[in-house]
């Protein structure tokens, strides 16, 4: 399956999975192989990482104006209020009118961010490692996913790798292979929170850095200086 097949016209496609499992990456990922096909505009919510020729956006009332692109929305709870009944109508009047603007719309998140109302409009649904307990009973996003008969599938989970992901076009389900944008990591980086004794009794390179020989000189200097003025009378030997 060519990721270009994926955005071939104006839809909502779902990328889900538990926390931690390279849903970032898999969007670098897609935007990658896109940009192998051709030139379009980008526009991302969410994202780290910067990319290039994009355009960031910070509210809905951006993502409303947007149209002719490839929207792309990380960790989509953030934008819409989902938890908020009230505003239901608000969010699908939103989604409406992306596709109306002749847009691709992707949305990122965990399992329980994909209420049954946004569920039944996503018509690509790609899967990375994902708790089946975590999903919304009764969302198209669980129900495919139940449906699926692989072998990665258990009682409980998905278990894919993290360089995997599982495909549904709407028709038919393709694991493909996602390797690692090493370019894109926000997160490689990061220092250890907790690390070994021996990590631990070490001061880091970047932090202990070693004195030149003439720094020493002068500050012993003063220090003799100090001792010599200030505390001579009592005897204290020079160093």
């Amino acid at each position: 399956m060519k990721i270009k097949e994926l955005f071939d016209k104006p839809k909502i496609i779902s990328i889900c999975a538990d926390v931690n499992q390279g849903k970032s990456n898999l969007i670098y990922y897609l935007l990658n192989e896109l940009k192998k096909e051709g030139t379009f505009k980008l526009f991302v919510y969410g994202l780290r990482s910067e990319i290039e020729n994009s355009v960031r956006i910070h509210s809905i009332e951006e993502l409303e104006g947007i149209k002719n692109s490839v929207i792309i929305v990380d960790e989509f709870f953030t934008l819409f209020d989902l938890d908020n009944r009230k505003i239901k109508n608000q969010i699908e009047n939103s989604l409406r009118l992306i596709h109306h603007n002749n847009n691709i719309l992707l949305l990122c998140g965990v399992g329980e961010n994909f209420k049954k109302f946004i569920s039944g409009k996503i018509s690509v649904m790609i899967y990375k490692k994902v708790t089946f307990e975590d999903m919304i009973n009764g969302s198209t996003v669980k129900n495919v996913i139940l449906n699926y008969k692989g072998a990665e599938k258990g009682s409980t989970l998905l278990n894919l790798g993290i360089d995997e992901a599982l495909i549904y076009d709407g028709k038919h389900y393709e694991k493909i292979e996602v390797p690692y944008m090493k370019k894109y990591d926000s997160k490689k980086d990061n220092v250890d929170i907790i690390c070994s004794k021996k990590c631990a009794n070490s001061v880091p390179k970047n932090v202990e850095k070693e004195i030149p020989e003439e720094f020493k000189k002068e500050l012993m200097d003063k220090v003799n200086s100090y001792l010599v003025t200030n505390v001579h009378s009592k005897g204290v030997t020079k160093i």
